[in-house]
């Protein structure tokens, strides 16, 4: 008898607390937050670089976290594209979906060739210059990299700059007519770069 007592309120406990005595248990699953767009968080090995992409007619530097500054690196975030978030901020790229691979350099006095393909080639209109500006601003933030050729096929191809078409080596200063607004906020300054020398393109 006091057995049965003592399984009955039992019974009662565990119902007054709202659990089943029988039914199955659920599985309450909890969302993963979204991980950050920019990238893991500074520390730990971890490195920040800037892409340059297209705000109203100019470029503006976004920072990026990565594990080792390269050249190839940073390219490659570039064609990644804005964030969601940074679209709604109003940036915007010129570049469209394609490959573009960093040869091996600085080769000569500091420059760096980039080889694309006839999508790159195909850009029209303004997005052209913003297009070659955002490459080359994106590639000359490393330690001696001052200038940019570019190749199709192993043959250079001609960019457009401000002061108009060229096979030559480019650099910032020929994209100054698109270059960042001055006072515009800057990324955190690279470990391999100064003030004098990014500023001087």
């Amino acid at each position: 008898m006091t057995r049965l007592l003592v399984t009955l309120l039992a019974l009662v406990l565990v119902t007054g607390c709202g659990l089943s005595a029988s039914g199955p248990v659920e599985r309450v699953s909890v969302p993963t937050p979204p991980p950050d767009p920019a990238g893991p968080p500074l520390g730990g090995g971890w490195k920040e670089i800037a892409v340059y992409f297209v705000h109203d007619s100019r470029l503006e530097a976004v920072p990026r976290r990565v594990a080792e500054r390269r050249p190839q690196t940073a390219v490659d975030l570039l064609l990644a594209g804005p964030t969601r978030t940074e679209v709604l901020a109003g940036l915007r790229t010129a570049l469209s979906p394609q490959d573009l691979v960093v040869l091996s350099g600085p080769e000569v006095a500091g420059t760096v060739t980039v080889a694309v393909g006839r999508e790159f080639a195909g850009i029209a209109g303004t997005n052209q210059l913003l297009a070659v500006a955002q490459v080359v601003w994106t590639v000359t933030q490393f330690l001696h990299v001052d200038r940019v050729c570019f190749t199709l096929d192993g043959a250079f191809v001609e960019v457009p700059t401000d002061a108009g078409l060229s096979d030559q080596p480019v650099s910032r200063a020929d994209y100054l007519s698109v270059a960042p607004r001055p006072g515009d906020p800057e990324t955190t300054a690279p470990a391999d770069t100064t003030p004098a020398e990014r500023s001087s393109g």
